[in-house]
């Protein structure tokens, strides 16, 4: 009785959709959700079948305007996208008009390594550390072998990031220590960066997540001038001591037990912990003010 009275209910009803044909204009503008205007943002206009009507994209001051003659199959769906970067958004339409979207950003987990050849001869190591972060979910990636001009490799990651990135970075060199500030080398030729002055480049980017490990001898400055928020750093020696070099594995004796650990699912201050306990000659140092559980 009571599927009868519910089928009786529903041919009673009539959806209908207004049947808009012809000639018709759209217009609007894209912004982030930081209210930017955003350029090369593609907009797409379909019908209720998914048909394709007509693409544009916005302009440098993220307006887009078309006219396109609609067929009747409404209702329209008019979606903004740009890439992976941004999420997608979609109005569902009836005729033409004035739409305005606003898209948000996709959260990326970036790595940045900047080693010295002479201190690294084997890229092969590098590889594998890349393809544990990959594992931890790290999907673009920045590799600065022997940089002659750190302060533009910086840069580089800076216009890249944004405010919902985590960013994780690893230095590989020989280093030094002024007495005040550690020191290393970022290149074969001897492009030697200070702690403090690093600091001042990574300040500069957005991300709320950064992290630093530093494989270097009297290295110990690098986790005390990166002592504040949001970072967590580590060095794999203190001020005073030398770091270890792995000849087995051609890599740094902490990096290796560190990335070991870390690839078996543990955590960044667990695996600091770890590489620590075995490198005890080193004194690692580590200052965490991040709010963040590193890789994992």
């Amino acid at each position: 009785m009571s599927l009868f009275i519910l089928v009786v209910f529903l041919s009673s009803v009539v959806v209908t959709f207004p049947n808009v044909r012809g000639a018709t204009n759209f217009n609007g503008t894209v912004e982030s959700e930081y209210s930017d205007p955003m350029s090369g943002v593609t907009i797409i206009l379909a019908d209720c079948y998914f048909n394709i009507l007509d693409t544009t994209t916005t302009n440098g001051q993220g307006d887009y305007s078309f006219s396109v003659n609609l067929n009747g199959n409404s209702p329209y769906y008019l979606t903004a996208t740009k890439n992976y970067r941004w999420d997608t958004d979609m109005e569902i339409v009836y005729s033409g008009g004035t739409y305005d979207f606003e898209l948000d950003a996709v959260t990326e987990k970036i790595a940045v390594f900047f080693w010295a050849s002479n201190a690294c001869n084997n890229d092969e190591i590098i590889d594998g550390y890349i393809d544990i972060l990959e594992d931890e979910g790290y999907t673009k990636f920045y590799e600065f072998k022997d940089s002659s001009n750190v302060v533009s490799a910086c840069q580089t990651v800076d216009s890249y990031e944004r405010d919902v990135d985590t960013i994780f970075v690893y230095i590989f060199g020989h280093g030094l220590n002024s007495g005040s500030h550690s020191y290393t080398n970022f290149s074969i030729s001897g492009s030697t960066v200070y702690s403090n002055d690093f600091q001042d480049y990574m300040d500069a980017w957005e991300s709320p997540r950064k992290c630093l490990l530093v494989e270097s001898c009297y290295s110990g400055d690098w986790a005390d001038d990166f002592n504040a928020n949001p970072y967590l750093a580590m060095s794999t020696s203190d001020e005073n001591h030398v770091s270890k070099y792995y000849t087995t594995y051609e890599e740094g004796k902490f990096s290796h037990w560190f990335f070991v650990r870390v690839d078996a699912g543990y955590s960044a201050a667990n695996s600091f912990t770890y590489a620590a306990g075995i490198c005890t000659t080193q004194y690692p140092k580590k200052k965490d003010n991040s709010a963040y559980t590193w890789f994992n």
